[in-house]
């Protein structure tokens, strides 16, 4: 709760920025962690020799490591699903122990990267701001993987980028270059795209400069082509877009009509009350001005986002 607590304090002081590295220079140091209850399920039914096997079943043995720095690479199905090109989701901002579990639930078959970089979407814009900076991320996580899994020869396959609250600032620099853009496969926000203003007063509008970048994959996501999910609680800011703000930006802009509805949301008093859908274009609205709003949004990521995701890569 600690670890959340500060992310939390992170999305009220969004436009702070910190010094951060993304991965170190030298080669990671992998440090064992504890895995969830889930995993070590898993773990305990792949030893357990008084467990029935079919022949020729093989083992699932999940693999999770924390780097130097904090970043965690999980692989819930284990090495063995490294014999084909891995899917890869990353994700930007969030206590590990809120996304593993909402990753697993979810049941995505694919590997697992949380990066936190400190307080405000500063940290996560600078760490991608520089040309070749997300290609040399990946590198760098097939890298993990690769000492993870010797003799596997990994390669990344399908890629999706996800965050909450302050880690937009990430999947906005990633998308502002077309090569990026096009290498993702999919794009999930929850509660966590701001922008600025232009103009003034009753002139005021979104910036819609700083908003291309989705709004480009939005299209793409209108088409089938990408896959685009977004949630929003209702919390208003005073100096910036809110998350309300700009999905009805992406929405009034693209033409597609937001549906009011009410729907209770997976975690206590957590409602639903709009929604688009529009090809493989989602945007969910929920009730909420809080940081209890704010915080519901990451605890229910593995039941508003992640399953469209999995949903989309088991096809």
């Amino acid at each position: 709760m600690q670890i959340l607590a500060a992310l939390v304090f992170g999305y009220f002081a969004l436009l702070g920025r910190l010094e951060a590295a993304l991965f170190p220079a030298t080669a990671p140091t992998l440090v064992q962690r504890p895995i969830s209850s889930v995993v070590a399920r898993a773990l305990a039914t792949a030893t357990d020799p008084r467990v029935m096997e079919a022949p020729g079943a093989e083992h699932v043995v999940p693999v999770r490591v924390v780097t130097r720095g904090g970043r965690v690479v999980s692989i819930p199905s284990g090495c063995g699903s490294l014999s084909r090109p891995y899917d890869l989701l990353i994700h930007f901002h969030g206590a590990p122990t809120a996304v593993e579990p909402a990753f697993e639930r979810a049941e995505l078959d694919a590997v697992l990267v949380i990066t936190n970089l400190g307080i405000g979407s500063g940290p996560y814009e600078d760490a991608f701001a520089a040309k070749g900076s997300f290609q040399d991320f990946l590198k760098r996580v097939n890298s993990v993987v690769t000492g993870l899994c010797p003799g596997k020869n990994p390669r990344i396959g399908r890629i999706a980028v996800s965050s909450w609250s302050a880690g937009y600032g990430a999947v906005w620099r990633i998308l502002e270059r077309e090569a990026n853009s096009d290498a993702i496969d999919a794009v999930l926000l929850a509660d966590g795209l701001h922008a600025g203003f232009t103009g003034t007063g009753s002139g005021r509008q979104v910036n819609d400069l700083q908003m291309a970048p989705f709004s480009m994959f939005l299209e793409r996501a209108k088409a089938g082509q990408k896959l685009m999910a977004i949630t929003h609680s209702s919390i208003p800011t005073a100096h910036y877009a809110s998350t309300t703000q700009t999905a009805n930006f992406l929405l009034d802009s693209s033409e597609v009509r937001r549906n009011q509805v009410r729907v209770e949301g997976p975690m206590r008093d957590m409602w639903m009350t709009s929604r688009a859908d529009y090809g493989s274009l989602h945007i969910q609205g929920y009730a909420g001005q809080d940081k209890t709003a704010h915080c519901d949004q990451l605890f229910a990521i593995g039941e508003t986002l992640f399953p469209l995701l999995a949903e989309r890569w088991r096809r």
